[in-house]
């Protein structure tokens, strides 16, 4: 039902609604002076209330239908800003401008500049990352690293963001953190390929700013690679307090035999362990971080580390890990620090501790260091008994399984060399014929 009324006034649109909530039907009362302009009121069922709706009816301008145009509910909608709305429709109209399509145009404009704003594709990248098996410190660290971008460009539309600007962004970062700099600049970019990728942006601008930065020299971790040193290092561990560092003793017994990650051995677990083969099976932590990282990692176990596993398997052998700890509740095994704690603690190196000396991740650089120089293996099977993933002559990928006969050889003469050079035996120095050792075929 419409009624002849024309409303002019706030006053006269609130007493509108209690009159038709009175009449408990929809009415609709036309907008003095503003053609098609009115409110319609609709009593809500079983509710005192009333929804109050500014609409516009005007003639489409090429179908000549007369479609209803929603404004938007009073009183969020005021009566001012309803008679704005109209006459800017009017003026679209006179430009043979249909205004429900205007304004679907205009939305849909909206939601493409919004899906153009950096913030669009670093939730996309965040997306990414949550579908990876990431550590928790990659996490972290990724938190801290994405941080800047947020706070100082994640408003900014993707095309707005030139060289120029980045390199600014990080030249400010590297006034108080160079290495901080760079590791923004690099997720930077990777954030900034997937804009690439949609097409939104035709080149990536934080690409190719080599020589507009500060270049980083990257401190490698403290290693001993000297067999006299090492040898210290090893009677330094092997007489370490069963009752109060057993995890700590046997994990570093471990990183010295096996010289994997320090974070993968902590976290190794039982169903990994492969006793028939004498194997280790595991997807280090670093996986999917790194691209010179392989996915999953075979470790032939020497005789050596046969003895320590059988000595944690009278302890921990119906827990997950090997090295189980209840206390952490997020990650129930032990904890790296505590083996960083202790090479850096006065319980070692009689009582200097082996800080800036010797670190967990050390343990890696003393095994391909001493393999290669004193045992005569090649930088081919080293790498690959590192993890790293390796190319042959054709650019491709060497399987993770290449050579695993070769290793395990290989492991089980590190183990040997490593209680001869406890026992103080170190004439066993092999001077090897890398040319040869190279042109060998790996199985």
């Amino acid at each position: 039902m419409k009624i002849k009324t024309d409303l002019t006034t706030d006053t006269q649109i609130k007493r509108a609604i209690k009159d038709t909530i009175k009449a408990g039907k929809t009415i609709s009362y036309p907008i003095a002076g503003y053609k098609g302009l009115e409110v319609r009121i609709r009593p809500h069922k079983d509710s005192p209330d009333a929804a109050a709706d500014f609409r516009h009816r005007y003639t489409h301008p090429i179908t000549g239908k007369r479609p209803y145009m929603t404004l938007g509910q009073y009183p969020a909608l005021s009566l001012t800003d309803a008679r704005q709305y109209h006459s800017d429709n009017i003026q679209l109209l006179a430009k043979d401008i249909d205004p429900i399509e205007h304004r679907a145009d205009a939305k849909q404009k909206d939601i493409a500049d919004r899906q153009n704003i950096l913030n669009y594709f670093i939730n996309e990248w965040s997306e990414i990352q949550k579908s990876k098996d990431l550590s928790k410190s990659t996490i972290k660290n990724n938190k801290v690293i994405l941080k800047p971008i947020q706070q100082k460009l994640g408003h900014m539309k993707v095309t707005d963001i030139s060289s120029s600007v980045v390199i600014k962004f990080i030249t400010d970062i590297q006034k108080t953190s160079p290495v901080k700099g760079l590791q923004v600049k690099s997720l930077l970019k990777s954030i900034l390929q997937i804009a690439k990728a949609h097409m939104v942006i035709e080149y990536n601008p934080a690409s190719d700013l080599r020589g507009t930065l500060k270049a980083h020299k990257p401190n490698h971790y403290p290693s001993l690679t000297q067999p006299k040193e090492f040898a210290e290092l090893l009677k330094d561990i092997d007489q370490l307090d069963d009752e109060n560092q057993l995890y700590n003793k046997c994990i570093l017994q471990l990183l010295a035999l096996t010289f994997v990650r320090v974070g993968d051995i902590c976290a190794m677990q039982w169903t990994d362990i492969n006793w028939l083969k004498k194997q280790w099976e595991l997807k280090p932590q670093k996986a999917g971080n790194r691209a010179d990282m392989v996915a999953s990692m075979v470790i032939p176990l020497a005789p050596q580390v046969i003895a320590i596993l059988e000595q944690m398997k009278a302890l921990t052998g119906n827990a997950d890990y090997v090295f189980h700890n209840t206390r952490r509740k997020a990650a129930r095994y032990h904890n790296t620090e505590e083996v960083n704690k202790l090479l850096n603690s006065s319980i070692m190196n009689s009582g200097q501790s082996y800080k800036g000396i010797h670190s967990p991740h050390g343990f890696r650089s003393s095994a391909k260091t001493m393999l290669m120089e004193r045992l005569g293996y090649d930088e081919l099977i080293t790498e690959l008994a590192l993890g790293h993933r390796m190319l042959n002559a054709y650019g491709t990928a060497y399987n993770r399984m290449t050579g695993l006969e070769q290793r395990a050889a290989m492991m089980s003469d590190w183990a040997n060399y490593l209680d001869n050079i406890k026992a103080g035996k170190f004439d066993n120095v092999i001077h090897a014929n890398f040319k040869q050792l190279k042109e060998q075929k790996l199985g």
